[in-house]
């Protein structure tokens, strides 16, 4: 076995430029995959945690019939209650309680629809990273009497700047016309572009005050140590509140969890073509080099090498030159996934705006689990194995006696 071993790495560099073209090609095509797999793991990792941490968080507990009506008056009753039991689990993070009611956005010469959201900043900040993503001003630092926050592409709208005097109007707890003027104390911008043109922060004090009623909370929006505990937990909260309507994330927004299901279809479709592509590859540099070697074959079954050592050479032979590229674009792949992961790639130039429509940030940091590279490595020798079978079996076929007789 170990002679047969010998032979085989030998034979690989008999022909020293066909064998680096193989083992280059195999490389490069890893790395490229690996590195395109990483981005758009990447891409989708960003989108999720965008999702999850702009507004939607893991779990939202609502009254039954808020989502059909979006009614300010839909609240939900003994909201404090809940409010103990989550501070008491272990699973939960962080979480923060809104009150929520669709208004105007007037200034001196516009006006916008907008969705007002009243929130204590202390409970928003550990549940969201809204105070990360404030670009301009600050968070509700107490230097306004009446402070909002409002996103970045409502800003650039109304064209106001921090410190900018705005005014809000919506329907309080009776049906009647309230407003109340606000001063800009922030302007945040998220990867969503639709968050930040529609959803306006103010204090929730402030608001149950316009509203003229107190605990008034119409979303509690729940963050978890991990997305795969919220289907537990809900169990856990409905079995606590059936009176509420309790949704997990996936169900709040179910793009992001296509997007999650996708991101696994689509590397998995990836590594495919690029194995199928090398596993054609080896096939025909393989049956060429067996073309050129018949004479060679022959000599060595017609001297007593029998069948079985013969096939294990050739699939040997396969083996070294599919690992050895392997090793080079998988090297090559953990340095540029770890390199381009930590700095990050800035697509402003492709079009920044436009990508952050579809709530993908500017800045990628490509990513990938270490199970992925386990993967990879055992689907790339399932793949040179099976590439090394045919031409192996293509030398079994070779007549001696007829093989030794050609050039």
């Amino acid at each position: 076995m170990k002679t047969i071993f010998k032979i085989s790495w030998r034979n690989v560099w008999r022909n020293k430029a066909r064998s680096l073209v193989i083992i280059l090609a195999i490389g490069f095509g890893l790395w490229g995959g690996i590195f395109a797999t990483a981005f758009l793991n990447g891409v989708i990792q960003q989108m999720f945690d965008s999702g999850i941490k702009s507004h939607v968080s893991h779990i939202q507990i609502h009254h039954p019939e808020y989502d059909q009506e979006r009614l300010t008056e839909l609240y939900v009753d003994g909201y404090d209650e809940v409010e103990q039991f989550l501070s008491e689990s272990d699973e939960v993070v962080a979480f923060s309680s809104r009150t929520i009611a669709s208004g105007m956005f007037n200034t001196a010469s516009m006006v916008s629809g907008v969705e007002v959201i009243g929130i204590d900043p202390t409970q928003e900040k550990l549940t969201t990273d809204l105070k990360a993503h404030l670009v301009e001003g600050e968070y509700f630092n107490g230097e306004f009497a009446h402070p909002v926050l409002i996103g970045k592409q409502l800003a650039d709208k109304v064209k106001v700047d921090p410190g900018s005097r705005i005014v809000l109007t919506f329907q309080n707890m009776e049906g009647d016309i309230t407003s109340a003027a606000f001063r800009v104390a922030g302007i945040y911008r998220t990867a969503n572009s639709g968050i930040d043109e529609r959803n306006v922060y103010i204090m929730r004090n402030e608001m149950e005050e316009l509203l003229g009623s107190n605990g008034i909370v119409n979303e509690m929006a729940i963050l978890l140590n991990h997305h795969d505990d919220s289907g537990e937990f809900r169990e856990k909260l409905q079995q606590a509140f059936p009176e509420h309507e309790i949704r997990i994330w996936s169900e709040i927004a179910p793009e992001l969890s296509f997007m999650t299901e996708f991101s696994g279809i689509a590397m998995l479709v990836l590594v495919i073509i690029i194995l199928f592509a090398m596993a054609f590859g080896l096939l025909n540099t393989m049956l060429m080099t067996i073309f050129e070697r018949t004479n060679e074959l022959g000599v060595l079954m017609s001297v007593g090498m029998n069948k079985g050592r013969v096939f294990l050479m050739i699939m040997y032979e396969t083996c070294f030159l599919v690992v050895t590229g392997a090793v080079l674009g998988g090297v090559l792949g953990v340095i540029t996934v770890m390199l381009t992961g930590s700095s990050g790639i800035d697509l402003t130039s492709l079009g920044g705006e436009v990508l952050m429509e579809y709530g993908i940030d500017t800045i990628v940091f490509p990513t990938l689990d270490r199970i992925f590279y386990l993967n990879l490595s055992l689907l790339v020798l399932v793949t040179a194995v099976a590439a090394s079978v045919y031409p192996a079996w293509k030398a079994l076929k070779l007549n001696p006696a007829e093989a030794v007789r050609k050039e």
